[in-house]
């Protein structure tokens, strides 16, 4: 972190390489959203138009392959630079899972039933920053196989059986939605529309964050920095 950050009651939270993996994850999501709704919905009168904006079924298909195949990629990437790089090591380890998750969940619980009177300090990462960092991993590798099935078809039915690849066209249509509900409503509200942030949180433009968020959203993680001599 830069003096002049520091000086500006400044912290950096998302690295450029991580806020442009981001931004791809964002982008990819979204196409994929509005060309796999757009089929599975082929009966809506919205459906049929976005379709023949796209210039029909056969370059949609094109489209939702192409940023299938770029949204995997951009997967790959981001395993590796999770498990190999110095700065993908240390979020990796912040994002696991730990106890601790656990009982920040049922504390939070008791407290928004009012039977706790103090709510979870949490580190970098919470419960919630975990669970969609996550689930929207497994959703996406879940999609990925089904997608890939789906569009092998033909490969797909010398080693299944076709009940298989019905099971695999419902997974992958309603993974999609609810990946779509999850991360463009819920992480949506999180990150931009909650009191705490809103109109947004800036983190994923700038990587920057206040040391007042930090310190009221991310008590630990403010201790922490404070005692490295980092704010």
């Amino acid at each position: 972190m830069s003096r002049a950050d520091l000086a500006a009651g400044k912290v950096i939270r998302m690295s450029l390489r991580f806020r442009l993996q981001h931004f791809l994850l964002m982008m990819l999501l979204l196409v994929l959203a509005v060309t796999g709704f757009a089929l599975m919905y082929h009966d809506n009168a919205l459906a049929q138009a976005i379709i023949r904006i796209e210039g029909g079924v056969q370059n949609r298909g094109v489209v939702h392959r192409i940023a299938a195949v770029l949204l995997l990629a951009n997967l790959v990437y981001h395993i590796f630079y999770m498990l190999f790089s110095r700065e993908g090591k240390a979020e990796f380890r912040e994002l696991l899972v730990t106890r601790r998750d656990v009982d920040d969940f049922l504390q939070a619980l008791r407290y928004n039933l009012g039977t706790e009177k103090e709510y979870p300090r949490f580190g970098k990462y919470g419960y919630r920053e975990k669970f969609q960092y996550w689930g929207a991993t497994v959703g996406i590798l879940l999609i990925g196989f089904t997608g890939f099935m789906l569009w092998a078809e033909t490969f797909s039915m010398r080693f299944f059986p076709k009940f298989i690849l019905d099971l695999a066209l419902i997974i992958h249509g309603y993974q999609g939605l609810l990946g779509f509900v999850l991360l463009f409503l819920w992480h949506l509200y999180n990150v931009h529309l909650h009191p705490s942030v809103f109109p947004m949180n800036p983190a994923w433009l700038t990587g920057k964050v206040s040391t007042e968020w930090l310190r009221r959203e991310h008590p630990l993680e403010y201790e922490k920095l404070k005692g490295e001599g980092l704010l």
